[in-house]
């Protein structure tokens, strides 16, 4: 039993080397050798303190990523990703020029050989003075609120925040500022936010190696509603003797303003008085609507005043705003059609007579009218007549531009009438005393 294991030795030894190398050849042939590179693996930088504590900071220049080549077996290269490697950089090795290796660590282990490679990388820093100062939390917002709903006040806590950065990054710094989101809320609401380092142009800077007095601030958005509310002028007073208040003119007629739901209660308005005593011409004026609001309102846009016109006359007259359109026409041509020079344009017509008859006049009882008898084609220049009462009179004499044009070409016109140049407006002339 004995020779027969241990005959033809060499022979045995011989097969069992070659059954081995076989094998391996098999293996490779099925599960063979290859290489793959990770691009941008981040490096994590160890031992920080050794720079803050000296009261510096650093900025990564160049390094904060690695390359990373794998030789393995495909089986087990192919199931790798990024996350698989652990790349650090400790700056308690740092060199005289600011400079330490990166090492690669490969965090998944293997059954069969494999090589890591990442060549001499290096993560190169630049070292700066820490300057460290307080800052003012601005606060801003983008988005919308609800529909009829504006932002009240914005409050921060804390408001006031410390940074600490470094001296290039310190220069650039303009504001420390925190962004609200609105979303169509329609009420109060409290969040807390990430402090944003903001430069003079309203960018944000990179927020790498700075460090806040507090990470999160707090910031308490007040909502409030609006509301359309009227606006009343209430004149009084007495003009001078034998001149009275005729009428009281004023824009806007009302505001939106916006407060609390307390401050927004039903039947709201705005009431501003203004004196006529002893005027003997129109007051205008331009007033401030914030000294009439009521508490806890504000003016929503931007029209924040109210112009204000009381027309003052004398006794014994009134004064009509007279256009073309309030001008009746007669005794038109056959065939003809006649035009107002200007259409627009606004004529002031004094009436003068006893009080009580003139407080029931209006426009249409002025019966103004133009009398085209005996016109032919052409540019006229007419009286404006009126129908009144007799004891009311017209005290300015209105004149108004017509032209007459025949409606058929073929029908021989009627010579024109020479009529004197048109006068467009026909000043008031003052009543003797």
């Amino acid at each position: 039993m004995k020779n027969k294991l241990t005959g033809n030795l060499v022979l045995k030894i011989i097969s069992i080397v070659a059954a081995f190398l076989f094998w391996l050849v098999i293996i490779n042939m099925i599960d063979p050798t290859t290489a793959r590179t990770f691009y941008d693996i981040p490096v994590q930088v160890l031992n920080e303190n050794v720079i803050t504590s000296a009261n510096q900071v650093y900025e990564i220049e160049d390094g904060d990523t690695v390359d990373v080549t794998v030789r393995g077996k495909r089986s087990f290269v192919e199931t790798l990703g990024n996350s698989d490697f652990a790349a650090t950089a400790d700056l308690s090795e740092l060199s005289s020029v600011n400079a330490v290796g990166i090492n690669v660590k490969l965090k998944k282990r293997s059954n069969s050989n494999v090589e890591v490679e990442w060549g001499n990388a290096v993560m190169k820093v630049k070292l700066e003075e820490r300057i460290t100062q307080t800052f003012k939390v601005v606060v801003e917002h983008q988005g919308d609120l609800s529909e009829n709903y504006v932002l009240g006040d914005m409050v921060a806590k804390p408001n006031i925040v410390e940074v600490s950065c470094g001296e290039s990054k310190f220069r650039k710094i303009d504001h420390v500022g925190v962004m609200v989101m609105l979303n169509d809320e329609s009420e109060d609401f409290e969040k807390e936010y990430s402090p944003i380092l903001y430069d003079k142009n309203g960018d944000a800077l990179d927020g790498s190696n700075v460090t806040f007095s507090n990470d999160r601030i707090k910031v308490s958005t007040q909502v409030l509603g609006t509301k359309e509310v009227p606006i009343y002028v209430d004149a009084s007073g007495t003009p001078a003797e034998g001149y009275r208040l005729v009428q009281t003119d004023y824009r806007p007629e009302s505001i939106r303003v916006s407060g609390s739901a307390q401050a927004l209660e039903k039947g709201l308005s705005i009431r501003i008085p203004i004196r006529v005593d002893g005027a003997k011409r129109d007051i205008e004026k331009e007033i401030q609507l914030e000294e009439y609001l009521p508490d806890n309102l504000s003016i929503v846009g931007d029209t924040t005043t109210i112009s204000v016109r009381c027309v003052i006359e004398r006794s014994g007259r009134r004064t009509f705003t007279l256009t073309p359109a309030d001008i009746a026409v007669k005794n038109l041509p056959q065939n003809c059609t006649m035009d107002f020079s200007d259409a627009t344009f606004k004529y002031s017509v004094v009436v003068i007579g006893q009080e009580d008859e003139l407080e029931k006049l209006d426009l249409t009882d002025l019966g103004a009218y133009v009398d085209l008898t005996g016109l032919g084609a052409g540019s006229h220049t007419l009286d404006v007549q009126f129908s009144l009462p007799a004891s009311l009179k017209i005290k300015n004499q209105i004149k108004v531009k017509v032209s007459l044009n025949y409606q058929n070409t073929s029908e021989e016109p009627s010579p024109a009438v020479d009529t004197p140049e048109p006068v467009e407006e026909t000043g008031e002339t003052e009543e003797t005393e």
